[in-house]
């Protein structure tokens, strides 16, 4: 259990020195078994030595005894001599892998072997000398029989013993070849379980909590900033997603004010075009209000109901602007309701008449009961930053078009969709895919700051829609809004 509240960076530290010992392990014990194979390939040569040595000896031995020549056995001596030296020489290792009466039996076979060896040819050489002179041998012939069987018994021995060990050597090698190979494979296996585990562990936690902050920043980029709870785990992630949340809200923060300020500069210049569209209803209030004054004697009271209708008129006229100029410009947090299409346009129309030169004729085609699930204030602003630039763009002169109508529904999907139109210079084709950039304007220095376009389409992506533009250079440009219904989940 404690292993689990450490946190990720001590745990891949852990995990880290676990595959490390692992390694270090193995190669540890491979090095020492690849020694002793080193080891027992250089006996297994000495082995080899003494082997082909006896087996030298053996073969001038035979030679010997069939043709009786003394360099014969001069050679077989001088093998014996080597034989008995790699023997002598090597005793103690020859003990490791050989019985220590067997290496005994095996010196004394050795001396048994030269001393019947150099027996037979003193009597050789005696019987051949007596054989000069004339006189007869007292050697019976059945001694030089047995001591030519016991030399061959005795280098049998030799030989047997030759290939005897030499067989346990290779058998050895092939043992130690066999445990070295075993390390290895058991040593992998035991990597890759120490790996897949730790990486499975590891990766379990990290992924998740890679994923969870995957799905909520889809979410927030939809426009829903929510906060992710931090609960229990390594603190690495519980910081990574406090991090988060802060951010979210600085995120959010930022956001807001973008909005808002942006939202200010278009206010600042409606202004002077709402102060316009004012200035109508209160003069005729005042004018209305003059002439009902003057005329307080006369008896005509229909006359007088007329100049107060008009001014209830005018009043309300001026009441439903500064209203919608109101409603537009306070600091509102983001909230989806079932809105009118139509009458939202037709406010956002209200604030922009003013602005809008004589030459310039805005028409809508939206159907009476056509609905939408948006945020009032910030799809008035949508609509209000697209028919400000229509304006800007014809320069005085042209025509918008506003229309709308339901895409269609398809079990429990349907939606709406707007389009802004106007026969103005359109947008070149180089800078259509820049025109929802950031900062990306194509207006004089001092007149747009770019963020107009970027924050209508942030707008309509929090809404969870979508919006293109369709452009041709001197003929117009089309913006294609798509929105959720009514029915629709954002």
């Amino acid at each position: 259990m404690i292993m689990f509240q450490f946190g990720i960076r001590k745990k891949i530290t852990y995990g880290f020195y676990l595959l490390l010992i692992i390694t270090v392990s193995s190669a540890v014990l491979t090095y020492v078994i690849v020694k002793r194979v080193e080891g027992q390939v250089a006996f297994g040569e000495v082995v080899e030595d003494f082997f082909n040595t006896t087996l030298e000896a053996r073969r001038f031995e035979k030679n010997y005894f069939l043709y009786h020549q003394d360099k014969d056995f001069q050679e077989n001596q001088h093998y014996w001599l080597k034989a008995r030296d790699i023997f002598e020489n090597n005793s103690v290792a020859l003990k490791l892998i050989v019985p220590s009466a067997d290496i005994q039996q095996l010196a004394n076979v050795i001396t048994a072997y030269n001393e019947n060896m150099g027996q037979f040819h003193k009597l050789k050489q005696q019987i051949e000398q007596k054989d000069e002179s004339g006189a007869n041998s007292s050697i019976p012939p059945h001694t030089l029989e047995h001591l030519e069987e016991q030399v061959r018994s005795t280098g049998k021995e030799l030989t047997e013993f030759g290939e005897k060990t030499r067989t346990i050597v290779k058998q050895k090698v092939k043992t130690l070849l066999k445990t070295t190979q075993n390390i290895l494979l058991a040593s992998m296996a035991c990597l890759f379980v120490a790996a897949v585990a730790i990486a499975a562990f590891l990766g379990s936690r990290v992924v998740s909590s890679l994923k969870m902050l995957e799905g909520y920043t889809k979410i927030i980029s939809q426009g829903d900033f929510v906060e992710i709870t931090v609960g229990k785990g390594e603190h690495e992630v519980r910081s990574l997603l406090t991090a988060f949340n802060r951010m979210t809200k600085e995120l959010q923060t930022r956001q807001h004010q973008l909005v808002q300020s942006e939202k200010l500069a278009a206010l600042g210049t409606l202004l002077s075009g709402v102060a316009h569209e004012l200035n109508n209803p209160l003069s005729n209030i005042s004018t209305s209000a003059q002439i009902l004054g003057e005329e307080l004697e006369d008896e005509d009271m229909e006359f007088k109901r007329n100049l107060i209708s008009q001014i209830v008129t005018q009043s309300d006229k001026a009441r439903d602007i500064v209203k919608t100029l109101l409603e537009f410009s306070r600091i509102k947090e983001f909230k989806k309701e079932t809105l009118l299409l139509k009458k939202l346009v037709d406010e956002t129309i209200l604030l922009v008449r003013g602005h809008t030169p004589h030459d310039v004729s805005i028409a809508e085609e939206i159907p009476e009961d056509l609905t939408i699930l948006a945020d009032k204030q910030r799809v008035q602003q949508v609509l209000l930053n697209l028919i400000k630039n229509a304006i800007d763009a014809m320069q005085g002169d042209g025509h918008i078009w506003i229309s709308a109508s339901d895409t269609g529904s398809f079990s429990s999907y349907n939606g709406v969709e707007i389009l802004i139109e106007d026969d103005g210079p359109g947008i070149e084709t180089e800078h259509v895919k820049k025109i929802f950039d950031p900062f990306f304007t194509t207006k004089d220095v001092g007149k747009g700051s770019g963020l107009g376009l970027f924050i209508v389409h942030d707008i309509i992506e929090w809404h969870g829609g979508n919006i293109t533009v369709d452009s041709r250079p001197g003929l117009g440009t089309t913006f294609i809004i798509w929105l959720p219904g009514t029915q629709q989940e954002c």
